[in-house]
């Protein structure tokens, strides 16, 4: 019971983590705006991204990049250590 607890909780990280990923390699691709599987991955992640994005907004603002998929990947990363 525990084992497949930790397998779908590992499985959603990894899920998590590339939507990210693919979220920020579409970006730098305006030919693959208004995909519809690429709306789904910006709808899942969208929301996860967002308070890191204002996050630095506070602290940081006025930089041209977008480190909130980095901030992202680290807390997840650090959630998945914790959780699991």
């Amino acid at each position: 019971m525990i084992n497949s607890v930790y397998m779908v909780l590992d499985m959603f990280f990894n899920i998590l983590e590339l939507a990210i990923i693919i979220e920020c390699i579409a970006s730098w691709i305006p030919q693959l705006q208004g995909n519809k599987f690429l709306n789904l991955i910006h709808n899942f992640v969208y929301p996860i991204l967002e308070p890191f994005r204002r996050l630095q907004d506070r602290l940081i603002s006025g930089i041209p990049m977008d480190f909130s998929p980095i901030i992202a990947l680290l807390v997840i990363n650090l959630l998945r250590g914790l959780i699991l």
